[in-house]
């Protein structure tokens, strides 16, 4: 659900249109609006009411200080995925970053490289596949439990959960491995409850208003990522086609 942050829905202005554009996005529609009914059923069953008694009991400076230890963690994946993605200076970034809110920021618990004015940079393995070449992914799949994706994306989810380095450090660890997972999602779903109940309350549909906003926010995250690549000079670019002689 925290994918759908950023971004925004802007539906055509001709219905016979507007039908055909999601048919062609959306083939699975059919398959995907029960998966949606279901992740919905388990979110206001679940999640929802553990983030609220999340929000009622933590404080938030205590709660800014979770969000920013987890965001802490998730620098050293950033970095992999900006060294792959060629992204020399966002790796740079992300490492100073990381240095300076683990020592300065104790272990992050306070975002110490936001005061240095350090830029934030997000990096996933989907954006890697993007930048290699994989820009356009169809069809719009919505996942049990893990919400909006496509192939390329659900690949790119799949790889970043094994790439995640604090998770090799826990993998004999499973209480403290399944414990670290579930409280950085109460975390991320209790800082969307209040858009997310504003969105849905305000949806005519609710799955067309998210549908539209992830791949908004997809295509926008991927285009910064290959123009970023294109920008760099000569020496930093990759070229994966084989010329046959």
């Amino acid at each position: 659900m925290i994918l759908l942050l950023g971004g925004c829905a802007c539906p055509t202005q001709n219905v016979d249109d507007r039908v055909s554009a999601s048919q062609a996005e959306d083939p699975l529609e059919p398959l995907n609006r029960g998966i949606f009914a279901f992740n919905m059923a388990l979110d206001k069953l679940i999640l929802k009411p553990v983030a609220q008694g999340y929000r009622f009991v933590v404080p938030e400076p205590a709660r800014r200080g979770v969000g920013n230890f987890f965001s802490n963690l998730k620098q050293p994946l950033y970095l992999i995925n900006a060294l792959l993605q060629g992204e020399g200076a966002e790796a740079g970034d992300i490492s100073k970053r990381f240095l300076a809110n683990t020592f300065w920021g104790f272990l992050g618990i306070f975002d110490v490289a936001s005061e240095l004015e350090i830029p934030k940079v997000t990096n996933d393995f989907g954006q890697t596949l993007a930048v290699w070449g994989w820009r356009e992914s169809s069809p719009y799949l919505v996942l049990p439990i893990l919400g909006p994706s496509n192939p390329r994306d659900a690949i790119g989810t799949g790889v970043d959960l094994v790439l995640t380095p604090i998770d090799w450090i826990l993998k004999n660890e499973p209480v403290l491995l399944y414990s670290r997972i579930a409280l950085e999602n109460w975390d991320k779903r209790e800082r969307a409850l209040d858009l997310l109940d504003n969105l849905e309350r305000s949806s005519t549909d609710f799955y067309a208003t998210t549908r539209s906003m992830y791949q908004q926010n997809r295509r926008q995250k991927i285009n910064e990522s290959v123009d970023a690549l294109e920008a760099q000079p000569a020496d930093y670019e990759f070229d994966f086609d084989i010329d046959e002689e």
